[in-house]
């Protein structure tokens, strides 16, 4: 088997399928992390969330996907590979993260001096954690994910990291953590305290999907490479543009069809919502819901 110590070194078309990342550090806290989260469900004194705990470990399936099977060698070699692991951090690992929400968890399952610390840095920065509430706002949680999307796909910084394996963590970090608060704006835990109305996350989805277009059209339709560090294209087939119009398409189609089905089942749970609300306790007896309106043409 070949091992592959840095994720962006170019590897050949014959080796890709052995090339397995197993930097010891990485495989390290993956492995802490689920030992930590068995650990804290067992500790758990509410029954086992069963959904929960299938979000979290296909998350971490993604994430081994992403970072630790060939996928991520290959990334060194061809923009395309490594849009597909852009497209996994982004648009799965984070929103599953988001739902599965498994930080008191993870906390609860920690060694002891681990979970004391983290309780005592909680205490002690809950004072400027109030005054920087605003971080989950969704205008704020939509305008870091643009930030941090744009600037590591901007041709200096993306070039950085390929260079520098610290950058290139840093790049998939900010992808993550930027992508947990923007989703957990919009399908975080029910009730919690970031997550917005179902009509005001269709419009965060719709904001964040055209700006992932936008993106994803640059690429696709560029007439030369952004990035010159992707010099071995040609023994995979592809020309270095072509490759980059493919990592377009990769953002581009993927990216919409998750947008669209998110904003699709957040605007009919907005629908019931109304419907539910027009039949409670203050609506008026016998008149008809509103969905009931506009499906007999009463609303024309």
């Amino acid at each position: 088997m070949l091992v592959v110590a840095h994720a962006g070194a170019p590897v050949a078309p014959h080796d890709a399928w052995q090339a397995w990342n197993v930097d010891p550090v990485l495989l390290g806290l993956l492995l802490a992390t689920m030992w930590a989260y068995r650990r804290g469900r067992e500790a758990g004194r509410r029954p086992r969330d069963r959904r929960r705990d299938r979000l979290f470990g296909g998350a971490l399936v993604v994430l081994l996907v992403a970072l630790v099977s060939p996928l991520e060698a290959v990334a060194g070699s061809l923009a395309s590979a490594h849009m597909v692991q852009h497209v996994l951090l982004l648009l799965v690992v984070a929103p599953l993260l988001a739902l599965a929400a498994p930080s008191s968890v993870l906390l609860r399952g920690s060694p002891p001096g681990l979970r004391r610390a983290t309780v005592a840095l909680r205490r002690g920065v809950r004072p400027v954690s109030r005054r920087l509430a605003w971080w989950g706002a969704p205008v704020v949680a939509w305008l870091a994910h643009l930030l941090v999307v744009w600037g590591w796909h901007s041709a200096v910084l993306y070039e950085a990291a390929l260079a520098s394996e610290a950058l290139h963590v840093l790049e998939h970090v900010s992808f993550v953590v930027t992508g947990v608060v923007l989703w957990r704006v919009v399908v975080g835990a029910r009730g919690g305290a970031h997550r917005v109305a179902p009509g005001l996350g269709v419009l965060v989805v719709f904001a964040t999907a055209m700006q992932g277009v936008f993106l994803s059209a640059l690429l696709t339709f560029a007439n030369e490479p952004w990035y010159p560090s992707y010099t071995t294209t040609e023994q995979w087939g592809l020309t270095a543009l072509a490759d980059q119009h493919l990592a377009g398409v990769i953002m581009w189609i993927p990216g919409s069809v998750v947008y669209v089905g998110v904003a699709l089942t957040l605007l009919v749970r907005w629908l019931q919502a109304l419907d539910t609300t027009d039949d409670g306790p203050g609506s008026v007896p016998g008149r008809p819901s509103r969905l009931a309106t506009l499906d007999s043409g009463g609303g024309s």
